[in-house]
């Protein structure tokens, strides 16, 4: 460990949580921070094969600049690597409030790590495995475990089910809202309850749209080893949103609209958002309905967190 490595982690532990996060429970995908105080309402849009989140490309002499500690290219890079180290993290772990703490971790490592990339691979591959090997192991405040299933997740869609058929209602302007978040927080749902091997290989398939000669190297394991695990993903979430998922099938019972319907009149938020939901619900496979995730914002209370431990042996950003 370098002397930048070990300022890193001395000034880490003293400013990370200087920065408050706001607390919240269960699946938050449908709320994720802006800048300051501001937040965004991720929708649902049609979604393409080529939909995915983009890595920068990164220019190789600001790359050297930021291995040398410059701390104007420093702060270049880590801008350039803010949003798809969120959108991975927060695909991974589901909730905010760990993509956050997770998100700060992966980039000071590759900041302070800067010196270890020798060029062997693809800057973005390089960073894509230091995130996939943080988020293999990374803690949650809500621990994972077995019981979250594909078939406890049918449960409480069928559940929804039998409440929307009991308190059957006109549909609500607000219902096309909660709608949206409740597929944002279900297909969420249905990534959890993969274990985090395969759940990683699926998210760096569809939304990332690595190839899998990519996504193997950034495992660091053998192609077809890759396909097998993907393919065991693929087959998993497929048979269920067949099954389940008015989304992928339009025979299937549950429906985001229905679901929505089994809330209180009332519980949706009523503030004004454009809906794009009823585009989605002719979509040929479940692969499509994951792109249709929004590229979510990064919060900037991440950015200023790793700015300030990297300030300290910096001396300052240019």
């Amino acid at each position: 460990m370098d002397a930048l490595q070990r300022r890193a982690l001395a000034g880490r532990a003293a400013v990370r949580f200087s920065i408050g996060t706001k607390r919240s429970s269960g699946l938050t995908v449908t709320k994720i921070a802006g800048a300051e105080s501001k937040e965004e309402q991720p929708v649902f849009r049609p979604a393409s094969q080529e939909d995915t989140v983009k890595f920068p490309a990164i220019d190789p002499q600001q790359l050297q600049r930021a291995q040398q500690g410059d701390p104007a290219a420093l702060d270049a890079l880590l801008l350039a690597l803010q949003a798809p180290v969120y959108n991975l993290a927060l695909r991974m772990l589901g909730r905010r409030e760990d993509a956050q703490d997770a998100s700060q971790e992966i980039l000071l490592r590759i900041t302070t790590h800067l010196a270890s990339f020798r060029g062997d691979s693809q800057f973005s591959t390089w960073a894509f495995r230091i995130a996939s090997n943080a988020l293999l192991t990374a803690r949650t405040k809500v621990r994972e475990t077995p019981t979250v299933s594909l078939e406890a997740l049918a449960e409480k869609l069928d559940l929804g089910l039998r409440l929307a058929e009991a308190n059957e209602r006109p549909l609500e302007p607000a219902d096309k809202l909660a709608a949206e978040r409740i597929a944002l927080a279900c297909t969420q749902g249905m990534l959890m309850c993969l274990e985090r091997e395969q759940r990683l290989a699926y998210v760096l398939d569809i939304a990332f749209g690595l190839d899998s000669e990519t996504a193997a190297a950034v495992l660091e394991i053998e192609p077809a080893a890759y396909r097998k695990r993907l393919s065991r993903a693929r087959l998993r979430l497929d048979e269920f949103m067949q099954q389940h998922c008015g989304l992928v099938n339009a025979q299937a019972a549950c429906s985001c609209e229905r679901q929505a319907m089994a809330l209180p009149v009332g519980a949706s938020d009523t503030r004004k958002a454009e809906s794009e939901l009823l585009a989605l619900t002719r979509l040929a496979d479940a692969a499509a309905v994951f792109r249709a995730h929004p590229d979510y914002r990064v919060p900037q209370r991440v950015i200023e967190t790793v700015r300030a431990v990297l300030q300290q042996h910096t001396g300052g950003w240019q």
